[in-house]
């Protein structure tokens, strides 16, 4: 009867005991084997948005400072010719994310959207490269919303989308104040 239990309640428990183990190991050996790759790959896509946006930047250092709200990164050419800021807002599908350049002289250098849930085709009007241009050169955007700033356009239908970036932007802008300007 002894044996007959073990055959038919212990030891199916303890084969999967063990599959469990070796699985986890293998798992565990998997991640360290990829996660420095993995990470790589995610600094070096970082690098080049941070570049699209401040074409001027070389490389770039990470800001340890007091970072502003809705702001998530900041990073500092190192040549110190600007900065590359990561703000986020909420716009109509969630959480948008957009990185900003802002240049030594504390002007727009480049805007681009690196993340957000907005609707294809009719939120993502306002994620062009043509809309996004009319930011380059701006140095305030400090009206509570999109709809008040005469010198920024909105793109009809898609206006919290609009004022999702115009935000980030602003955003960006505060965070070289905060910095007190590229050093």
């Amino acid at each position: 009867m002894k044996n007959s239990t073990f055959k038919t309640t212990i030891a199916p428990a303890l084969v999967l005991v063990i599959i469990c183990l070796v699985i986890t190991a293998a798992l565990a050996g998997t991640y360290s084997v990829a996660n420095p790759i993995i990470e790589q790959n995610a600094q070096k896509t970082a690098d080049e948005a941070r570049a699209k946006v401040l074409p001027s930047g070389d490389s770039f250092t990470m800001y340890d400072g007091k970072l502003v709200e809705g702001v998530t990164e900041c990073y500092f050419a190192d040549n110190k010719s600007g900065m590359a800021v990561t703000a986020t807002y909420k716009s109509f599908g969630g959480t948008l994310t957009a990185m900003v350049g802002v240049d030594k002289d504390g002007k727009i250098t480049g805007v681009t959207v690196t993340a957000h849930a907005d609707t294809p085709g009719l939120g993502t009007k306002a994620m062009t490269e043509d809309y996004l241009a009319q930011y380059g050169g701006v140095d305030t955007a400090g009206e509570s919303n999109i709809k008040n700033d005469a010198n920024i356009d909105q793109i009809v239908g898609a206006t919290i989308s609009s004022n999702a970036i115009y935000q980030c932007v602003s955003e960006a802008l505060q965070q070289y104040n905060e910095c007190g300007g590229v050093k």
